[in-house]
């Protein structure tokens, strides 16, 4: 009461991506109401999610389709006027303008859906609620779901053994193998490195944000 506003600070819910965060909690706290665990609420507004975005990514894996059939085509075009940039790009755009497609087809969709990222991440970060919540072998939401430790790691020491964020790592790689490929092989090969630093990066997060990516990634390949 004394914070007042100032709660928004310190739950870490200010600016932009604060409002969703705030929304997302109100969202969980009402499903955790309704009798769902606090987990299973975590995956059922990350379904609700999924189904709301469900237009936008279906218009993405369709503009990624539509460019990895056209991939030829461009590497021709590529190969013509190599030695010419400027008359490369007005090739290209052309191609792309007359076969409907744009570059940032597959990313757009993707893009609108940040805010509702970032907003999920603020709040599971942040929500006191999810101490000692369990689900599954996590006894609690809001640490790193470690059943176990490997000893006398070089350099780590005693590495933790996180379940859920090898889970989110492994159904990221699977994601990326199914997707429409596109770009050439070398940044294909980049792209396959981007499991190893969002595993890296998210591995001693909160097992509650694991929960929701892996979910998030398990329904997108579905």
């Amino acid at each position: 009461v004394k914070l007042g506003r100032g709660i928004d600070q310190v739950m870490g819910f200010s600016g932009f991506f604060g409002w969703f965060a705030k929304l997302l909690l109100l969202s969980m706290n009402g499903l955790h109401g309704l009798g769902l665990s606090y987990g299973a609420a975590i995956i059922a507004i990350t379904l609700i999610i999924k189904i709301l975005f469900w237009p936008l990514t279906q218009a993405s894996t369709r503009s990624m389709k539509r460019m990895q059939r056209l991939q030829p085509q461009m590497k021709a075009i590529q190969e013509k006027y190599k030695d010419d940039p400027k008359k490369l790009n007005q090739k290209l755009m052309e191609f792309m303008k007359q076969n409907r497609v744009s570059p940032l087809g597959g990313c757009l969709p993707l893009l609108l859906q940040l805010p509702v990222f970032f907003g999920f991440f603020q709040m599971l970060r942040s929500a006191i609620e999810l101490r000692g919540a369990r689900f599954l072998w996590a006894y609690d939401l809001s640490q790193p779901d470690t059943v176990w430790h490997v000893p006398h790691v070089p350099i780590v020491g005693d590495l933790p053994v996180n379940i859920l964020p090898l889970v989110m790592g492994a159904t990221i790689v699977w994601q990326m193998v199914i997707s429409p490929k596109s770009g050439d092989k070398a940044q294909q090969r980049i792209l396959y490195i981007m499991p190893v630093i969002f595993l890296a990066f998210c591995y001693n997060f909160a097992a509650a944000f694991s929960l929701y990516w892996t979910v998030q990634n398990i329904f997108s390949i579905v």
